[in-house]
């Protein structure tokens, strides 16, 4: 697969689950679309129809130090030889610039010019790195719209916030099956993931208030029927003598006329128990918990430390055998004030850097992200036409190999080259490559939208560099 746009295709529904680490190793004769955050999380994109167009890329040529380049001279390496640093690095120069060159088709849609059309809603954001619009118009059709529509040239999409339990449409292989080109759900292995976390919405790095209420626990539970075991392990911690303070419809003695997140500040734990247990599927419950610097105790998604902003920052029950145990956790935190704090010490030190990249998805609006998915599945779908049929990814020569690789920033569209080398294919030096060639842009990363408070506070506990990065990698074999 070659060109320059973004990582939004990936493969079959059996690799979604590649996530919240490091890039895989870097493997000659493998390629792959990625979405990286550096420090944190690993996001690779879902979409089928990127799989033919990897695997005819195995075969496509590579150039070689040596061949003619449009029947011109070819440059030679300094007299030094093979030992010589200086003609090592002119053939090392001379690669990238073929590779610059020959590995640079334009594509025929220029997005400025004709935008993504999106039908069915209106525009809701103020800002897009591509050009993008929502709505109808008589003289072209939409490349999208909400729902299923009757042209099977546009694709349809699926955006709901809610749980697959209550709506069966929000599972991913459901929605396919049901003709959804597009998924926007809260699964973070759907094609625009649009999760409940921000930190815009969330003050999420506020100061930690005192804890006056006698009480360990408060809770907020409305449906009394929900599709999980929650009420149960209300009740058999409140059997535990875990006193609990109740403002939902269920088992409610507090008054429920109270701001929430003002109310949980009092508290040392809060019971972020969803109504359903599914896969990424994490509400407002637990995110206005850690506004609030009351521990999460979670009834829920079963990857909730996935979500954790620090090690010990979240108690987890699984199932109801949990509930002794965690009971147990809780009265010993609340009498030990060294393990409370510990518990909250990401408040102090900064929260890991993969829930930085996590909630930094939310930095780039999910329309916007929408777009850059639809524009990114245009230009996947022009690479597989001859025009980038020869197109070499990679130039060989007596030192080696130069890999050619095309990055952006997560949220952004335009995508910059970068070069590797056959002996460095390591975690690393592509780390390097890639912070090196945004600092020599000059680039200021778009994915950090904290509020100025929190910015602060974020780059005072951590001064390294954080850019979320997708990456093409463009093996040939």
């Amino acid at each position: 697969m070659k060109g320059s746009s973004h990582s939004q295709a990936a493969g079959a529904q059996a690799g979604r689950r590649r996530r919240w680490g490091w890039l895989l190793p870097l493997l000659v004769g493998a390629a792959f679309l990625a979405e990286i955050a550096f420090l944190g999380r690993l996001d690779m994109a879902k979409n089928a129809e990127a799989v033919e167009s990897w695997t005819t890329s195995f075969y496509r040529r590579s150039a070689h130090w040596g061949d003619a380049v449009g029947g011109g001279a070819v440059p030679r390496a300094g007299g030094g030889g093979d030992g010589d640093g200086d003609g090592e690095d002119e053939e090392i120069r001379w690669c990238e610039q073929r590779l610059e060159r020959e590995d640079a088709v334009p594509y025929d849609r220029d997005f400025d010019r004709d935008p993504v059309l999106v039908g069915g809603a209106a525009k809701d954001w103020n800002k897009c790195y591509v050009g993008c619009e929502f709505g109808f118009s008589a003289s072209k059709t939409p490349d999208a719209t909400f729902g299923i529509a009757p042209d099977p040239s546009v694709d349809g999409i699926l955006r709901s916030m809610e749980s697959s339990q209550y709506y069966s449409e929000n599972n991913i292989d459901v929605a396919r099956g049901r003709g959804y080109k597009i998924v926007m759900i809260t699964s973070l292995s759907s094609d625009v993931p649009v999760g409940y976390f921000s930190w815009a919405e969330y003050d999420i790095m506020a100061p930690v208030p005192p804890k006056t209420e006698e009480a360990l626990a408060a809770a907020f539970i409305s449906n009394c029927g929900a599709r999980n075991f929650r009420l149960q392990a209300l009740e058999m911690l409140e059997n535990l003598d875990v006193k609990i303070d109740s403002y939902g419809s269920c088992h409610r003695n507090r008054d429920g006329k109270v701001d929430k997140v003002d109310t949980l500040k009092r508290y040392r734990f809060s019971l972020a128990f969803e109504n359903s247990n599914e896969e990424d599927y994490v509400t407002e419950k637990f995110f206005q918990s850690l506004v609030a610097g009351s521990i999460p105790v979670v009834v829920g998604a079963p990857n909730i430390q996935e979500f954790s902003p620090g090690e010990g920052a979240i108690l987890h029950i699984k199932e109801l055998d949990d509930v002794a145990s965690v009971a147990k956790t809780m009265k010993n935190i609340a009498s030990n004030p060294d393990a409370f704090n510990q518990s909250l010490r990401w408040k102090y030190d900064g929260p890991s850097d993969s829930f930085k990249a996590l909630i930094d998805m939310a930095a780039v609006h999910s329309s916007c992200r929408l777009c850059i998915h639809i524009a990114t599945k245009i230009h996947l779908k022009e690479e597989r036409t001859p025009k980038f049929a020869n197109r070499p990814c990679s130039c060989s020569s007596k030192k080696g190999t130069v890999y050619h690789l095309f990055i952006r920033e997560r949220g952004r569209f335009k995508s910059e080259s970068i070069y590797m080398r056959s002996g460095q294919l390591t975690l690393g030096a592509l780390e390097s490559a890639v912070l090196g060639k945004f600092r020599s842009l000059n680039h200021v990363p778009g994915t950090m939208s904290m509020p100025q408070h929190q910015l602060v506070r974020y780059l005072y506990f951590k001064h390294r560099t954080y850019l979320a990065i997708s990456v093409r990698l463009r093996w040939a074999s």
